[in-house]
C-alpha cells in the first residue's frame, strides 16, 4: 500500500484522475490489511537495522490494524470523492493527497518513533500544502503548520525519553518514564484540538478544500487519538493521566459544542464538532484510566475503553460525510455561511442533503445510526461512575459526565441548525453551478450506507474488537444481539431491533401520510397576505441568537449597528489568548531582528566565531 500511495503521488504529474484512483487503490488496500489484522488476527513486521540496538520499520498488530481500518473507510471516500472534485485544483492536489494519506499509514504501521516521526512529518507537509490550494489561506495554513510542528518538538522529546529509559525507539512493550507519557500525550492532545489547542482547526477548515477538511477533521485528528491509544499501550493506565484527560477531554467536549451551536460558517461548525468529539474520545480514555485504578475486577475500565473505539468510527465516518456533503453544496453555490446555502436539497441534489442529514442525526445521537451507539455507550460508562470508591473520583467523573451530556445538547442543536437550514431550508432560488458528480455522490451514498451499516450490526463489530463479553441475549433478543454495558448487567441496548422496531412503528404513519399527500395544501407563512422577501425569512443566526445572548459571557456577543443593519457579533475568546501572544512573540522578534541584523561586519565575524567555538566545545 505504500508503495501504491508513491505510484499515485507520481501519477499526479501526468494524470489527476489516474492519481485518485491509485490512492483509492491503495486505501483499499490499507482497509484490507486492517480488516485482516483487527478480525482474523493477522500481523507481520518489515524491519531494518538503523544503529546500535535500534530497529526501524513497520509492524502491523490489532491495535494499529483497527486504526488502520477506521482511517481507511475515510481515504476510500475522500479519493472517490476527489475523482470528480479534483477538476476543481490544480493536478499537484491529487499528489498532496497522496502523500498525505502516506504519512498517516506509516504513523499507524510504525513499529518505532523514528519511522513515527517521518510519518508525522511527511503527513504533516502536505496537509499544509492541501490547505494552501485555496486561495488565501496561507495564515490559516501557516497557523495549522505552527501547531504540527510544536507536536513533532514534543514527540521528539517524548521518543528520546523512550529510548532512554527501554534503549531504543520500538513502539512496543512497556514503558513508565513520565516524560514520555507527558510529552507525547501533549502532541496527540495538539493535533485532536483539545481546548486551549482547537483554534487551527477552524481556521483551516474554513479555507481548506473541502475533501482536505474532510482529511483534517476525520484521520489527521484520528491520529492523535490512535496516539493515545498507544501511550495507554506503553505505559498502561494512570490515575492521574486520566483524571487530566477527563477534564480536559469533558470541557473541550463542552466547549466544542457551545461553539458549534453559536457558528455562521458552513465549514465552521462541523470544525468545532470536531472538538467537541475528540473531547468525548479523551474523556473516554481517562476514564478507563481511573476505572482501571478503581478495580481491574471491574469491567468498567473495559466498556470505556471500547466506547473511545466506537466514537472514533462513529466520528470518522459522519464528520468525513458531512465535510464531502457541504463541500460540494459550498463548491456548487459558492457560498460560505449556512444561512446563504438554504435548500441544497434542491438547489444542489438529494444525495449532498441527505447526507448532510444522516450525518448531522448521526452526531445528535438519533437512535438508528453509529452515533447513537457510541453516545449511550458514554452515558452508560458515565453512570457507572458510582462504582468508585474515590469521593474525589466521583466529583470529577460526574463533573465531566454533567458537561459531557451538556456538551451533547448542544450538539444536536447545532446539527438541528445545520440540517434544517443548509439541507431541507427553504430555498433561496440560487443555481448550482454544473460539475460531475457521479463519484462525489458515489463516495457520499457509500459513507452513509456505512454509518447506519455500523449500527445494525455494531454487536458484529464488538466480536471483531475483542470485546464479546459485552454482547449478551434477553428477554425476546436472542444471544448475540444485546449490548451489555457491564457483567453483571447494568444496561443493555440492541441496535438491530431497536431498528426494526421504529422501522415498524414508521410504516403506518408513512402509509397515511402516502395516502393523504394529495389533499394536502402547502402555503408559506402568512405574512397580511404579501410575499415574504429574502430578508423575511427566520434565519440561523436567529435560531442561535437566544443563546448567544443567555451565554453572552461566553461568546462575547456584541451588537454591531451598520447604517440600518443591525446583527450580532460572537468570538472565541482563545484567539484573544493567542493573539496576544502572537503580539508579543512579533515585538520580540522584531527587537531580535534588529540587534542581529545591525549591517555591522564586526558583529557578524564576532557571532560566526563564537558558534564555531561553541560547536567545537559541545560536539568535539
Amino acid at each position: 500500500m505504500v508503495v501504491l500511495y508513491l505510484i499515485g503521488a507520481l501519477a499526479g504529474f501526468l494524470n489527476r484522475k489516474l492519481s485518485y484512483f491509485l490512492g483509492l487503490l491503495a486505501s483499499l488496500l490499507a482497509l484490507y490489511v486492517g480488516v485482516k489484522a483487527t478480525f482474523f488476527g493477522f500481523s507481520g513486521t518489515a524491519l531494518f537495522h538503523f544503529f546500535d540496538n535500534t530497529t526501524v520499520g513497520i509492524n502491523v498488530d490489532k491495535l494499529n490494524g483497527m486504526f488502520l481500518a477506521i482511517a481507511s473507510l475515510s481515504f476510500i471516500a475522500v479519493t472517490l470523492f476527489s475523482l470528480d472534485f479534483g477538476e476543481l485544483y490544480r493536478k499537484r492536489m491529487a499528489i498532496f493527497l497522496n502523500l498525505s494519506m502516506l504519512g498517516m499509514v506509516l504513523i499507524l504501521l510504525a513499529h518505532d518513533g523514528i519511522t513515527f516521526l517521518i510519518g508525522w512529518e511527511i503527513m504533516t507537509i502536505f496537509s499544509y500544502l492541501l490547505i494552501v490550494e485555496h486561495k488565501g489561506a496561507y495564515k490559516e495554513a501557516f497557523k495549522f503548520l505552527a501547531f504540527s510542528e510544536l507536536s513533532t518538538v514534543l514527540l521528539i522529546i517524548g521518543f528520546l525519553a523512550l529510548y532512554i529509559s527501554k534503549g531504543n525507539f520500538a513502539l512496543s512493550g512497556s514503558t513508565n518514564n513520565l516524560v514520555f507519557v507527558l510529552f507525547t500525550s501533549l502532541a496527540f492532545i495538539i493535533k485532536m484540538g483539545i481546548i486551549p489547542f482547537h483554534t487551527w482547526l477552524k481556521d483551516a477548515h474554513s479555507k481548506a478544500p473541502s475533501n482536505a477538511s474532510a482529511l483534517l477533521s476525520a484521520p489527521v485528528t484520528l491520529m492523535g487519538v490512535y496516539g493515545l491509544f498507544r501511550v495507554i499501550d506503553l505505559a498502561g493506565y494512570n490515575h492521574l493521566w486520566g483524571i487530566i484527560a477527563v477534564i480536559l477531554g469533558s470541557v473541550s467536549a463542552f466547549w466544542g459544542a457551545i461553539s458549534a451551536a453559536a457558528s455562521k460558517g458552513l465549514k465552521i461548525l462541523p470544525a468545532y464538532s470536531t472538538v467537541e468529539n475528540n473531547g468525548m474520545i479523551l474523556a473516554m480514555l481517562g476514564f478507563a484510566s481511573c476505572a482501571h485504578e478503581y478495580s481491574t475486577n471491574s469491567t468498567l475500565f473495559k466498556f470505556a475503553y471500547l466506547t473511545a473505539i466506537v466514537l472514533s468510527l462513529s466520528h470518522t465516518l459522519a464528520k468525513t460525510l458531512l465535510f464531502l456533503s457541504i463541500g460540494q453544496a459550498k463548491e456548487q453555490l459558492d457560498e460560505e455561511s449556512i444561512d446563504n446555502v438554504r435548500g441544497i436539497h434542491e438547489s444542489v441534489g438529494k444525495i449532498p442533503a441527505l447526507g448532510v442529514v444522516i450525518s448531522g442525526l448521526s452526531f445528535s445521537a438519533f437512535p438508528l445510526l453509529l452515533g447513537y451507539v457510541a453516545e449511550w455507550m458514554m452515558l452508560e460508562s458515565i453512570f457507572q461512575s458510582y462504582q468508585f470508591t474515590s469521593v474525589f473520583n466521583r466529583v470529577i467523573t460526574s463533573t465531566g459526565g454533567v458537561l459531557l451530556s451538556l456538551g451533547m445538547g448542544f450538539a444536536s442543536f447545532s446539527m438541528i441548525k445545520l440540517i434544517g437550514y443548509s439541507a431541507l431550508g427553504f430555498s433561496h432560488g440560487k443555481k448550482a453551478k454544473p460539475m460531475n458528480r457521479v463519484f462525489m455522490h458515489s463516495a457520499e451514498l457509500l459513507l452513509i450506507g456505512l454509518i447506519a451499516l455500523f449500527s445494525f450490526f455494531a454487536v458484529r463489530l464488538f466480536f471483531g474488537f475483542g470485546y464479546s463479553q459485552f454482547v449478551i441475549g434477553a428477554l425476546a433478543v436472542p444471544k448475540g444481539w444485546l449490548i451489555a454495558s457491564a457483567k453483571p448487567v447494568f444496561g443493555v441496548i440492541s441496535p438491530a431491533f431497536l431498528a426494526i422496531v421504529l422501522a415498524v412503528l414508521f410504516v403506518v404513519p408513512f402509509v397515511i401520510y402516502l395516502k393523504s399527500r394529495a389533499t394536502t395544501k402547502r402555503v408559506i407563512s402568512w405574512n397580511g397576505g404579501l410575499n415574504l422577501t429574502e430578508e423575511e425569512y427566520f434565519t440561523a443566526n436567529a435560531f442561535s441568537f437566544i443563546i448567544e445572548y443567555i451565554l453572552r459571557f461566553v461568546y462575547a456577543t456584541k451588537e454591531i449597528k451598520d447604517g440600518n443593519r443591525v446583527f450580532v457579533s460572537i468570538r472565541d475568546v482563545f484567539d484573544d489568548v493567542y493573539n496576544y501572544f502572537v503580539g508579543i512573540a512579533n515585538r520580540v522578534t522584531y527587537l531580535i531582528s534588529k540587534l542581529v541584523m545591525n549591517g555591522k561586519v564586526y558583529f557578524y565575524l564576532s557571532y560566526i566565531l563564537t558558534m564555531f567555538v561553541l560547536i567545537f566545545i559541545v560536539f568535539g
